[in-house]
């Protein structure tokens, strides 16, 4: 028989069981530390799935029409001219030689103007504008005319058609033909009327000193004078001479400045003016005192053409740039999608050899963000065809951001200051952006609730387990008829007779039957031991008479 103490111990410790399998399955799930807990609460794990793809990222790579492409200039805009044709953007550098050739030839009465020369403002006699150019003749009479140094100024303003700024003059000439003739009467004594002749410097002359000379003169400056260059030049020095006679100067040029200080001259005045100067042809006579009653008589003084040339090539500034941009989608800032690369290719040509020994440095420039890549390609390298720029790609993956729209730009940079004669066409064209992306799929569940739902089920299994082991030990483990009398076995150990009325046997024999044969009482009229049986054909055919009886007593 079993003691009261091992009766307790046999129902206490299948509970104690159960309780030590369900701990264990709470503690797979609980965190062993705070450590634990830190990691947990950071690191979200969840069960998702993901999808690899590439997207080309560039609207109208092949440069179709203008859409989507704006150039942008960078330092001086005259450098640089844009434009998209036959399916590429084109860089075009304004490269050009000029040349300035207004003043050239016989002076034309309606391109020059007569005004007065400040530093001398006396006029001569006579002065004009004729089909052989411009003439001057004066004659001085002492003591009676006061002007010893008459003079005359012819000018012309000439207005260039470009922004000098953005030019050089690269070579200049000027060149002035003149022509003169004179008295040369030689002076002595006589009358007041005797001494008309010009007194050279070898002249002898009744008061010695300085001499009679015209000088003719071509100046530039800027518009008010403010700075002035005398360019071309001639002083008569022996005209007038009394022996050898000296009375003419045929067509001659005058002196001229050099070349390299004809440029200074003009390059300065353009600094002031970027884009006009004045040309003036001057022409100016000093008579001198050389006799008591004396006479200075020019006949023809003549400036008969100037011819002023320059040329000018534009100045490609260092650090100018032009660059073909594109503002293009986002990629979205979610944690979903991941970039995994990204690859730029594009192709470029040239329509003739770059100037190296002018620009060694110029390149093509790639900016994507604003963030330049460090690769970047001369324009030494470009060829007259379309090639690739790298041909396995430029890797752009650290310029890639996402959340905000990413922008593209090829730039043409030019890393020298040189002077170019001449237009450059760089062109581009297939410019391709490829970014990976990964999709990630997540589950809806996230690792919290995860956890708590096998946890839950890690209860409930456990409960279950030990719910059986518990029944096992119980009931389970013994035989059917085993169980059936173990059912019953607190009930039989009771000396108290149970509170359940028994029926007898014939009782409930007679009960039974009551209950099977009640649904045919009807159909009995008498005592059960008297009556027989009818068939059934004969209960059928007195249905069917009661219920033409039921017809009749209706109708």
């Amino acid at each position: 028989m079993w003691s009261k103490k091992q009766k307790i111990l046999k129902k206490i410790i299948p509970l104690i069981l159960l309780f030590i399998i369900s701990l264990n399955s709470l503690l797979v799930f609980i965190p062993t530390s705070h450590n634990q807990l830190k990691t947990e609460k950071y690191t979200n794990l969840r069960i998702s799935g993901e999808r690899r793809y590439s997207e080309q990222w560039i609207d109208n790579p092949t440069f179709s029409s203008l859409e989507s492409w704006i150039p942008i200039e960078q330092e001086d805009p005259s450098d640089f001219d844009a434009e998209i044709s036959n399916g590429q953007g084109n860089y075009i550098l304004l490269g050009e030689e000029r040349t300035f050739s207004e003043i050239s030839g016989t002076p034309k009465e309606n391109d020059w103007k007569n005004v007065t020369n400040p530093a001398f403002p006396a006029p001569p006699d006579f002065n004009e504008i004729d089909e052989y150019g411009c003439e001057v003749n004066h004659t001085w009479i002492d003591p009676d005319d006061p002007i010893q140094s008459p003079s005359v100024h012819w000018v012309r303003n000439a207005t260039m058609p470009i922004n000098m700024s953005d030019y050089v003059i690269t070579s200049a000439s000027i060149s002035a033909v003149f022509n003169a003739s004179v008295t040369t009467k030689p002076g002595g004594a006589g009358g007041v009327n005797d001494y008309y002749g010009i007194d050279s410097k070898n002249d002898t002359v009744d008061q010695p000193g300085d001499y009679d000379t015209a000088r003719f003169y071509v100046l530039i400056s800027d518009l008010e004078d403010n700075e002035i260059y005398e360019i071309a030049w001639y002083q008569t020095v022996d005209l007038g001479q009394d022996d050898p006679e000296i009375s003419n100067i045929t067509d001659s040029l005058m002196n001229t400045e050099t070349e390299e200080a004809l440029k200074y001259y003009l390059t300065s005045l353009f600094e002031r003016d970027d884009f006009k100067f004045k040309i003036t042809l001057g022409i100016r006579i000093k008579c001198c005192d050389n006799w008591n009653y004396d006479r200075d008589r020019w006949d023809s003084l003549r400036i008969k053409e100037c011819n002023l040339t320059f040329t000018y090539e534009k100045k490609m500034n260092q650090f100018a740039a032009l660059s073909w941009n594109q503002i293009g989608k986002k990629i979205s800032n979610s944690s979903d999608i991941l970039v995994t690369g990204a690859n730029f290719t594009f192709k470029y040509k040239i329509d003739q050899s770059w100037p190296y020994l002018l620009s060694p440095n110029s390149e093509i420039r790639v900016l994507i963000n604003n963030k330049q890549l460090n690769e970047t390609i001369k324009l030494s390298s470009a060829t007259t065809s379309f090639q690739l720029a790298k041909p396995t790609g430029f890797d752009v993956f650290s310029l890639i951001s996402k959340g905000i729209n990413i922008s593209v730009s090829i730039q043409v940079f030019l890393a020298d200051y040189f002077l170019l004669d001449h237009p450059i066409v760089i062109s581009i064209d297939d410019v391709y952006l490829d970014i990976s992306l990964v999709l990630i799929y997540e589950d809806i569940l996230t690792e919290p609730e995860l956890f708590r739902i096998l946890f839950i089920i890690a209860s409930i299994a456990a409960v279950c387990l030990g719910g059986y082991l518990y029944a096992y030990q119980k009931i389970l483990k013994y035989p059917r008829p085993v169980r059936k009398v173990r059912k019953y076995r607190f009930s039989l150990r009771k000396t108290k007779s149970p509170n359940i009325n028994i029926t007898d046997r014939k009782t409930a024999f007679n009960l039974a039957y009551k209950r099977i044969t009640s649904p045919t009482n009807k159909y009995i009229r008498g005592k059960p031991s008297e009556l027989k049986p009818e068939s059934k054909k004969l209960m059928k055919e007195k249905e069917i008479e009661q219920k033409k009886q039921k017809l009749e007593e209706v109708g």
